[in-house]
């Protein structure tokens, strides 16, 4: 074989070969470049996700533990005691809720709510309401109204009590010579006993003030009565009581009676 002919053959055999590798560096470069595109989706999915605010497992204890026994997600403003720790409260009325009223001389008494009034119901039965019966609660103010001008009688504050149907409340109207008395019992069953607030619109000049009750010469801010009937009334310018009957106790054989000093804004004992 001549020389020319050698290296033209060489020279046929090196472009060849150059070739191929130009081709394979070609599609090793091709393959470099799919592969990192298809692994690029999932590090962007990761990345979206984290920026996503996840809420920690740790914060639904949190909030369990910041409810009280005895609701069921609104947490109560007043302290869970007594009668409070068989309350499920279903809904908070505004401030001025009106929960007991009555025409009064020439104005009107109201129960009305000085804050947020609670409404709820009972869980369990007790002596003081039957399971599912109605509860309030809030801070209240007995107020005497006469046009726009509200008389603070009384305040009650935290006041909680159960009654079968969410009605407003009435006052026992009990007439006297010299004066109309009002008695609100909130709380309409008891085994000890119905608590009443007494107030008194004087005659001569329709004043509007809080009535106490005297007994042995100790002042009670309310009156304690029978659940029974019949109701205190006036007998003969006279309250006439029928009082409760505490476990184990014997009734008294007759009422007590009270007389009516509107001077000193009491009920005395006879």
């Amino acid at each position: 074989m001549s020389p020319i002919r050698t290296i033209a053959t060489a020279l046929a055999a090196g472009a060849v070969l150059s070739l191929g590798l130009l081709l394979g560096c070609s599609n090793q470069q091709a393959s470099g470049t799919v592969t990192p595109t298809s692994e690029a989706a999932p590090s962007a999915n990761v990345s979206a996700t984290s920026s996503i605010p996840i809420l920690s497992v740790s914060s639904a204890p949190t909030a369990s533990a910041a409810v009280p026994a005895g609701t069921e997600g609104v947490i109560s403003q007043f302290p869970l005691e007594g009668l409070a720790n068989s309350v499920i409260i279903d809904s908070v009325n505004d401030e001025g809720t009106i929960r007991a009223k009555i025409a009064a001389g020439q104005g009107e008494l109201l129960m009305i709510s000085s804050g947020p009034e609670e409404r709820g119901h009972l869980n369990v039965s007790s002596n003081d309401g039957l399971e599912g019966e109605q509860t309030y609660q809030a801070d209240y103010s007995i107020v005497f109204r006469k046009g726009t001008q509200d008389q603070v009688l009384l305040k009650l504050p935290a006041f909680l009590f159960v009654q079968p149907w969410g009605h407003v409340l009435d006052f026992q109207t009990i007439s006297f010579k010299e004066a109309d008395v009002y008695l609100l019992t909130p709380q309409y069953k008891s085994g000890h006993g119905l608590v009443g607030y007494a107030f008194a619109i004087r005659k001569l000049d329709g004043a509007a003030f809080p009535l106490s009750f005297v007994q042995d010469g100790i002042v009670h801010d309310t009156l304690v009565y029978s659940e029974l009937q019949p109701l205190p009334a006036n007998d003969n310018e006279q309250l006439i009581v029928h009082l409760p009957v505490g476990a184990g106790g014997d009734p008294e054989r007759t009422p007590r009676r009270y007389g009516l000093d509107l001077d000193k804004r009491q009920f005395v004992a006879r």
